[in-house]
């Protein structure tokens, strides 16, 4: 038998922690604001590694899609809505906002154009590139890895020159050991230069080691016992009779639960129209893009029975 699609290929490594590039201080009236350090503001368990104030770490990356832990999006982001869009600088995704005299804060999300030239919230600072860079620490413990944010045009040029360069010398860059690091480099902002502590991403060995180091599989196998055929724990099949007992008005009621809660997970999880318009086209016979889960309430053609696949198979994408 083979692996069951869409779910055995999953794999998803926890979070362990932040590294930040600032912390918070206070004005004379109280007010906190972010202040950049020149080192790496880092968790407990990393700092009993690599000292207090460290300016390097000895990083990894998991896997070869670069996209996956070091995205880079324009980001825009509300006090009271959090995330509010995010692009690629020709199209977002951003949530509704109220149009005039609504007291009701819509939950929908819509594709709009992404310009930052002729966007309003870029223009004033709201809207900002974010990379999001996330690595193993093999030197800490735990499995899992840690994520790092910036801002930073010279620092997302530095990581990704260098990621381009490691993979020319190397043909991969997962497993491979590296150094990254906050240098002092001269920028100049607005026309003013100034010294600024940016991100480097280096190798710590010789060319010909990280060489040998590249011919090394990212990973081995393990062999396991085969798996038994005992149900597992948290399969509750008298839940399956009992949907069969519902009646219209409780059917009615979870289609309208699972609606709301499908909605919330697909802004939360960033899910994108060509995903959600995929997964239909596999599994249904309806036409869907994202635009469709605007309305408050469920559209007839969306069935308790296909709600709760799809709410299913968000599940599975964010690894719960």
């Amino acid at each position: 038998m083979s692996p069951i699609k869409g779910i055995s290929e999953i794999v998803r490594l926890p979070r362990l922690g932040k590294v930040r590039l600032g912390i918070m201080k206070e004005n004379d009236e109280g007010v906190s604001y972010p202040s950049p350090t020149d080192y790496f503001v880092c968790p407990d368990e990393v700092r009993k590694v690599f000292g207090e104030k460290p300016k390097e770490l000895s990083v990894m990356f998991p896997t070869e899609n670069s996209e996956q832990w070091a995205s880079q999006y324009l980001r825009c982001y509300s006090a009271s809505r959090g995330l509010i869009c995010r692009g690629d600088g020709e199209m977002a995704v951003a949530r509704l906002v109220p149009r005039p005299g609504e007291t009701i804060i819509p939950t929908g999300l819509e594709e709009v154009s992404c310009n930052p030239n002729n966007c309003s919230y870029y223009k004033r600072d709201q809207c900002r590139r974010v990379m999001n860079l996330q690595f193993l620490l093999p030197d800490c413990p735990g499995f899992g890895v840690y994520q790092l944010d910036t801002t930073s045009f010279h620092s997302m040029k530095n990581i990704n020159s260098a990621l381009t360069f490691i993979r020319g010398v190397c043909q991969r860059v997962s497993m491979i050991p590296l150094s990254l690091q906050l240098v002092e480099q001269e920028v100049q902002p607005e026309g003013w230069c100034k010294t600024a502590h940016v991100l480097n991403l280096t190798c710590p060995h010789s060319l010909a080691e990280v060489q040998r180091y590249a011919q090394i599989p990212p990973g081995q196998a393990l062999l396991l016992p085969p798996p038994d055929n005992e149900a597992p724990d948290d399969l509750f099949l008298n839940e399956m009779s009992c949907n069969a007992a519902m009646t219209d008005e409780d059917k009615e009621r979870q289609r309208q639960d699972l609606w709301t809660r499908i909605k919330s997970k697909i802004w939360h999880f960033d899910i994108q129209n060509s995903q959600i318009a995929n997964w239909f086209e596999k599994n249904t016979t309806l036409t869907v893009g994202l635009p469709d889960f605007e309305p408050p309430v469920p559209p007839a053609r969306f069935t308790l029975e296909i709600l709760s696949l799809f709410c299913e198979s968000i599940d599975r994408y964010a690894g719960h």
